[in-house]
C-alpha cells in the first residue's frame, strides 16, 4: 500500500453552536483572560460532527447529540496558518446528562455572544443563527456571505413552516378524527406541505396517503398562525385548514390506513371531537365549522381569534 504524502489541504475546525433552555449561546474561552470562542476544536482523520462530540466530552463531560450543519466557513490562510474550514453544528446537550462547565466557560445572550466574538467567528455565529432560524446552511468565506443567484437567494429565507388540514365530515354532520400512531393524542387528517406543494395540493396527498381517500378538496376555512415562541420545535407554523365534501355512509366506512402512521378513525359529534381534540386542534375545527357555516375564512393565532387592529 502506498504510504499517505502530507496533505497539502485546508486544516478542518469544527465549532458548536449549544443553547440553554433560556436560548442562550455557550462561549468558551482560553485562560481567564482569552478571547472567546465558540465550544469546538481542530478535526483529525474523523466526521467532523464526530470530532465536536468528542471535544465536548473531553472539556464538559456529560453526552451530547449533533444537529444539523448550520455554516460551513473557508477561512483564507494567515500567517503560520493554512486555509482553514469551519464546519459549525448545532449541538444539543442530553437531558438528564449535565455538563460541567467550567469558569472559562459561559452562556451569554445572542447579542452578547456576537459582539464578544472576534471577525470571523462573530459573523460566522450571527450567518448560523439565521440558518437555525430557516432551513439552509449558511456557506461563507472568512465569516461573509458567498454570492448566490437570485433563486437560491429566495430559496434560504427563514419562512414559517406550513402544515394543511382537511375538516372531513359525514353526511350526518359527524367529523372525522384520527389516532396516530406517533403521537399520544387524536388528530386531525393532513401533515406538513412539502416544498414543491401548495397547501391545498398537500391536504389532497395526505388524504390520499393516510386515508386513501381520493376526495376534492374544497375551499380554504382557516389558517392558524402560530410564533415560533409558542411551537414545540422553535419554528414559526402557519396551518391552513381546508374543507371537504361530507363524506357518503359507503366512503366514510371505506377508509383505508394505507401508510401505517394511522392505527384507527372514529367519527364523533363536532362537540365531542372539540372536547377531545388537543386545545388548539378543537379551536381549528369550531372556527371551520363556523367558516363553513358563514362562507368565511377565519384566522387564528395559535388557536385563538386573531386579533388586529
Amino acid at each position: 500500500m502506498t504510504p499517505l504524502l502530507p496533505d497539502p489541504a485546508p486544516a478542518v475546525h469544527a465549532e458548536a453552536l449549544i443553547r440553554n433552555d433560556r436560548g442562550q449561546v455557550l462561549l468558551v474561552r482560553a485562560g481567564d483572560g482569552g478571547t472567546w470562542a465558540l465550544p469546538g476544536g481542530p478535526v483529525a482523520d474523523e466526521e467532523p460532527a464526530l470530532a465536536l462530540l468528542r471535544v465536548l466530552a473531553e472539556r464538559f463531560g456529560g453526552s451530547a447529540e449533533t444537529g444539523r450543519l448550520l455554516a460551513v466557513d473557508t477561512e483564507s490562510p494567515a500567517a503560520g496558518r493554512r486555509t482553514r474550514l469551519v464546519f459549525l453544528h448545532a449541538v444539543h446537550a442530553v437531558d438528564g446528562d449535565g455538563w460541567v462547565l467550567p469558569s472559562t466557560a459561559a452562556f451569554r445572550p445572542e447579542h452578547e455572544a456576537v459582539a464578544l466574538l472576534a471577525p470571523p467567528a462573530a459573523r460566522r455565529l450571527a450567518a448560523a443563527v439565521d440558518a437555525q432560524r430557516g432551513a439552509h446552511t449558511a456557506v461563507l468565506r472568512d465569516g461573509h456571505r458567498t454570492p448566490i443567484g437570485p433563486r437560491d437567494h429566495y430559496a434560504q429565507l427563514p419562512a414559517p413552516m406550513a402544515a394543511a388540514t382537511a375538516l372531513v365530515t359525514d353526511t350526518s354532520g359527524r367529523v372525522l378524527v384520527l389516532h396516530p400512531g406517533y403521537k399520544d393524542h387524536l388528530e386531525l387528517p393532513g401533515g406538513m406541505v412539502e416544498a414543491h406543494e401548495d397547501p391545498g395540493q398537500a391536504a389532497a396527498r395526505e388524504l390520499m396517503e393516510e386515508l386513501s381517500l381520493d376526495v376534492p378538496v374544497g375551499r380554504l376555512l382557516v389558517v392558524d398562525t402560530t410564533p415560533a415562541s409558542a411551537t414545540r420545535h422553535g419554528r414559526a407554523l402557519a396551518c391552513f385548514v381546508f374543507d371537504t365534501a361530507p363524506l357518503t355512509p359507503e366512503q366514510a366506512e371505506g377508509l383505508v390506513f394505507a401508510d401505517g402512521e394511522i392505527r384507527a378513525a372514529n367519527w364523533l359529534p363536532p362537540e365531542e371531537a372539540v372536547r377531545r381534540l388537543p386545545p388548539f386542534l378543537g379551536a381549528r375545527v369550531s372556527a371551520a365549522l363556523q367558516a363553513r357555516e358563514a362562507g368565511t375564512v377565519v384566522h387564528l393565532e395559535a388557536g385563538r381569534p386573531a386579533r388586529r387592529a
